[in-house]
């Protein structure tokens, strides 16, 4: 049976072959071999297709790759804010200069000359992508957070966008920088310019705090990264909205332990003279456990189609006119052709199934770009889902010139077809809806946004384009 199929598809694609190339249409390539009634090759789009949005909120994002900070706007999406919510871990051996956490000898005295508290963050993105930040502000506040950080791995993973850290104080007072992240300066240690990270200064009762910790620690403690969370378990930074798309200002931070995100404690060390004493240090890093929470106010939307797909899912009247996709836990296209077997039906092989997707505002520049790549996915439930059978060869690559995705389904619904003829007690599994998603790195770290036009659509609609080979009975098994 499965080198009989194997025998068809080859010669499906052959007689696809010479179908694409655009050849005599009366000629079929492989005519020698079966007779024309046998095999024969067909182009459909007539599908009815059901899509709608829906919220991807419980997108797990613990320890990724990249975090997000700051607030962004959008007419159509309504206003994001993106808070970090990060450990504070010190390493400090006495002795070991390889190590470049500490500079000077910390004791008592240390605390009372504690000369400033320093927070850097480097960039490694940036939205929105303009040559020039234009003045633009990011305002937060730092809170310490009130929970261990469970640092879970996979699906066991405690932490999703949605999830409500708890925290308590407010460390200091609302800060406000003005990142620059298109600026360079020269670093005289490393030999070459790069953009300086972004830095804001803490109240020095928190550093003399942070000194404190350290101090009170035994030299296996302080060698050790899990101890400061053991008694200061976190800071929550708290982004402050923005109203104006013109606001927006979003930066990412890749691997915050190696990218030299800090916190520097600064205070008088060794005394050189009298009454002259060195500038002394003492860092925390910021990670590895780290993960991003989104704060979105959809209310502030004025697109009516999308406020009601987001309110009642499976709103497929709303989502035949327009469908909305958006990173880092913001929205995802679900779809399925419910009566694909009543059109491809009996022995075929499916030669090629694409679904395309037209970008509504594709002659627009936007501020936040369009996702790079759409995938699909089957979603179970929140931390389950698998990729389809066309995962090795996904397409979904966006064409600027075309304003469209190209999205290959073709072995899954080859897939469906062969369970509509076969094994009908399976086929239910395949008849349920697919989920429209950007690739992995866009869907959780990087707040890409689209809208695309519905399976209703009166021009550019979302649709199905399959070429398929019927097998004529006489063809035996």
């Amino acid at each position: 049976m499965f080198r009989a199929i194997g025998r068809i598809i080859a010669l499906a694609f052959i007689l696809w072959a010479g179908f694409a190339c655009k050849r005599d249409p009366n000629a079929i390539l492989g005519n020698h071999l079966y007779g024309t009634d046998d095999l024969v090759a067909k182009y459909d789009t007539m599908f009815q297709i059901e899509a709608f949005s829906v919220i991807d909120d419980s997108l797990i994002v613990q320890n990724s790759s990249s975090v997000l900070l700051g607030t962004s706007f959008s007419p159509t999406f309504g206003s994001a804010s993106y808070n970090l919510i990060v450990q504070l871990l010190t390493l400090r051996i006495d002795g070991d200069d390889s190590y470049t956490y500490y500079s000077g000898y910390l004791n008592e005295s240390s605390l009372n000359s504690v000369d400033s508290v320093v927070l850097s963050l480097p960039y490694s993105g940036v939205f929105p992508l303009y040559g020039s930040m234009d003045g633009r502000r990011l305002s937060f506040r730092i809170y310490e957070v009130a929970e261990e950080l469970v640092d879970g791995q996979g699906y066991d993973s405690a932490y999703s966008v949605n999830h409500e850290v708890a925290y308590s104080r407010q460390i200091g007072d609302l800060i406000t920088v003005y990142p620059k992240p298109f600026d360079t300066v020269y670093d005289s240690v490393l030999g070459y310019k790069k953009v300086a990270p972004l830095k804001a200064y803490l109240s020095k009762d928190f550093g003399r705090e942070l000194l404190g910790y350290v101090l009170g620690m035994t030299e296996e403690e302080r060698a050790d990264l899990a101890s400061l969370p053991a008694v200061f378990k976190g800071l929550y930074f708290k982004m402050e909205p923005c109203a104006k798309e013109d606001e927006s200002i979003v930066f990412s931070v890749s691997n915050l332990f190696s990218m030299g995100a800090e916190l520097t404690v600064y205070f008088d060390g060794m005394e050189m003279s009298e009454g002259v004493y060195s500038t002394a240090y003492q860092k925390f890093i910021l990670g590895p456990m780290r993960f991003t929470q989104v704060v979105r106010d959809r209310s502030l939307s004025t697109d009516d189609l999308y406020k009601k797909q987001m309110e009642t899912e499976g709103d497929t009247a709303s989502g035949a006119q327009r469908l909305y996709i958006e990173g880092s836990g913001g929205s995802r296209v679900r779809f399925r052709i419910p009566g694909f077997q009543n059109v491809v039906s009996g022995r075929v092989v499916i030669n090629q199934a694409v679904l395309v997707a037209e970008n509504v505002n594709s002659d627009i520049t936007s501020d936040i770009d369009v996702p790079a790549q759409l995938h699909c996915i089957r979603y179970y439930n929140r931390g389950t889902e698998a990729e389809i059978l066309d995962e090795i060869n996904p397409g979904g690559t966006y064409s600027s010139t075309k304003g469209q995705y190209r999205v290959n389904i073709t072995r899954y619904l080859q897939r469906l077809a062969y369970l509509t003829t076969v094994d009908t007690a399976n086929r239910k599994l395949f008849e349920n809806y697919l989920d429209l998603v950007p690739q992995t790195d866009e869907r959780y770290e990087q707040p890409t946004r689209v809208v695309l036009y519905g399976p209703g659509a009166p021009e550019r609609k979302m649709r199905l384009e399959v070429i398929y080979t019927i097998i004529g009975d006489t063809i035996e098994n």
